[in-house]
């Protein structure tokens, strides 16, 4: 259907391109909480709104028109209309909305797309054939990699998942990209010790990591050739006292990733220790999270299932997350490792 008029474009039309995990189990609402879910219209018109909801004020979305430089819009809390182009000359245009921020910021609710009288929606541009999964933490969802002249720890601004080590590398592989990812969770436990809480083998099942009745997700939705895990920066937090048990912990790991292989038992699993975690004099946290890896490897058996090794990157004396320039040097140093495991 080429004919479109003033009323509301549903979230569930086939034209509009999705990236990502997304509720989307009620065709008039489309609900978002992991950080880079990507939403791409294609249209002929002046201008493209977006009816949303938003859980909180601190909801940040980055708009880019034509592939040029992207606006960051913040939402207000509850429903409203946002402008996402305006005063565009006439002809065919691309407008990609992602979603900065993650589920605990708040969760996002796309209600709908207007066009001016008369402009049309087309059909979406394919994303590229390869698929890549990124299952991690606040590094994973990219906290702090927009470091901004007064950034604090936290910002809501400060996410932008564009700019994270997961989706640059998926942008140097042609490659599709989801951040499966929750800020302070881990394997067993948060970074507080707590194992009563979506941590990663839970989430790792959800649409939307929401703990008031969470939607499950569809996996067969989503196959991806290769899974990227990068765990234990929460689990191995100094903060909390003694690391956690090596047979629990493992145990929970091979568990894991078992699971992970029972959903798509083609990919390449690759597992990491992330960029924070770092040996003290006092305590072997990173080579001890490594030998705990290595064992979760040897355990599982599994020629596809890998141990890859990432750097330490501490960010600054802001914020401990990595900065923007450190998640490129993660990719930098990821990529070749995963060219070689993959064959990419």
């Amino acid at each position: 259907m080429a004919v479109e008029s003033v009323s509301l474009i549903p979230p569930s039309d086939t034209r509009i391109a999705v990236m990502g995990r997304v509720d989307a189990t009620d065709p008039a609402r489309m609900r978002i909480g992991y950080p880079g879910v990507t939403l791409r219209l294609r249209f002929e018109g002046p201008s493209l709104a977006m009816r949303v909801a938003a859980t909180t004020p601190n909801s940040h979305l980055a708009v880019r028109v034509d592939g040029g430089e992207p606006r960051v819009i913040r939402l207000a809390q509850g429903e409203s209309e946002v402008a996402l182009a305006d005063g565009l000359a006439a002809g065919e245009h691309t407008v990609d909305m992602v979603h900065r921020t993650e589920t605990w910021v708040g969760v996002v609710t796309v209600l709908g797309f207007r066009l001016a009288p008369g402009a049309r929606l087309l059909d979406p541009q394919p994303w590229p054939r390869r698929r890549m999964l990124f299952i991690g933490d606040s590094v994973t969802c990219s906290e702090g990699v927009d470091r901004l002249p007064d950034h604090r720890k936290g910002n809501p601004a400060g996410w932008d998942p564009s700019l994270s080590y997961g989706m640059l590398l998926a942008r140097r592989f042609d490659a599709q990209c989801q951040l499966v990812c929750y800020g302070g969770r881990g394997l067993l436990r948060d970074w507080q010790g707590r194992g009563d809480v979506l941590n990663a083998p839970q989430f790792f099942d959800l649409a939307v990591p929401d703990e008031l009745g969470p939607p499950v997700w569809d996996h067969s939705a989503y196959v991806p050739d290769v899974v990227v895990v990068s765990l234990g920066t929460n689990d191995f937090n100094l903060g909390i006292g003694a690391f956690p048990d090596r047979e629990e912990w493992v145990g929970a790991y091979v568990r894991f990733v078992r699971a992970i292989r029972a959903r798509y038992p083609e990919a390449h699993i690759l597992l990491t220790e992330g960029a924070i975690v770092n040996d003290t004099p006092d305590r072997a946290q990173r080579s001890t999270l490594r030998a705990y890896l290595a064992e979760t490897v040897a355990r599982v058996a599994d020629p596809k299932v890998r141990a890859i090794e990432s750097r330490h990157y501490g960010g600054d004396a802001a914020d401990a997350h990595p900065t923007g320039a450190e998640h490129a040097a993660m990719a930098r140093d990821l990529e070749p490792l995963i060219r070689a495991a993959v064959g990419w």
